[in-house]
């Protein structure tokens, strides 16, 4: 449990030499907003446009309140938290954004972005899947390491990448917040793309909640199974 409350009381309890008390302790500077560029480890593949015009129009309002952190490149700065605003920035016509620059390793800046988004739930659950393959298959961590570092059960983790094995029909549909992860879980159940989609098509046409969902796939495993010889 203490791993979920790490999480909760943000970046800093989990990474206290990249993000603590940056405002108080980390001198501010200010560059060019062409200087910058995206963490090449962001998780994050779609960002939201009504809450990015939102951003878009406080920013151009009272400009950018929150410093990004970065690192060092040989040439600029690569982002570690705050794409979207640096985003934002860019589409608000600003020159210039305040950042505060820190050391981080290629597995911190990746980990410090997942962390980032997972708490400010802006990650769609394909997005979170494909950042745990990222940590697993990039930086060799095993489930339980990232668990750890993300305080999430075990458990949640593995079903969350399991995500990824789903038709792209049901992709779209859980990334287009048609269906649920719980709905998702429960297609998964199925071993063919045929029968998936089957269900999938049932699910978005008639309505149906998880619960719905698992007892259709039941009755139709039981159905094949008495077609068994």
């Amino acid at each position: 449990m203490a791993q979920k409350n790490a999480l909760g009381k943000g970046l800093g309890a989990m990474f206290p030499d990249l993000l603590n008390d940056i405002s108080n302790k980390t001198p501010l500077t200010v560059c060019g907003i062409e200087e910058l560029r995206p963490n090449r480890y962001q998780p994050r593949k779609n960002f939201h446009e009504q809450d990015q015009k939102q951003l878009i129009a406080s920013i151009k309002k009272s400009g950018v309140i929150q410093p990004i952190v970065v690192r060092k490149l040989d040439k600029g700065y690569e982002i570690i938290a705050g794409e979207r605003r640096w985003r934002a920035a860019q589409a608000a016509g600003l020159k210039d954004v305040p950042i505060v620059v820190r050391e981080a390793t290629d597995m911190e800046a990746a980990e410090i972005s997942l962390i980032e988004n997972i708490q400010r739930e802006e990650l769609n659950p394909l997005e979170e899947a494909s950042a745990y393959v990222t940590l697993m298959e990039t930086f060799r961590l095993s489930q339980e390491e990232i668990s750890s570092r993300v305080g999430k059960d075990r458990s949640t983790v593995a079903n969350t990448v399991r995500l990824l094995k789903l038709p792209e029909k049901a992709k779209t549909a859980l990334v287009e917040k048609k269906i649920t992860s719980g709905h998702a879980r429960s297609l998964l159940s199925l071993t063919i793309t045929d029968e998936q989609n089957k269900v999938l098509d049932l699910i978005l046409k008639k309505g149906l909640n998880v619960r719905e969902t698992e007892k259709l796939i039941q009755s139709s495993k039981s159905k094949q199974q008495e077609k068994k010889p």
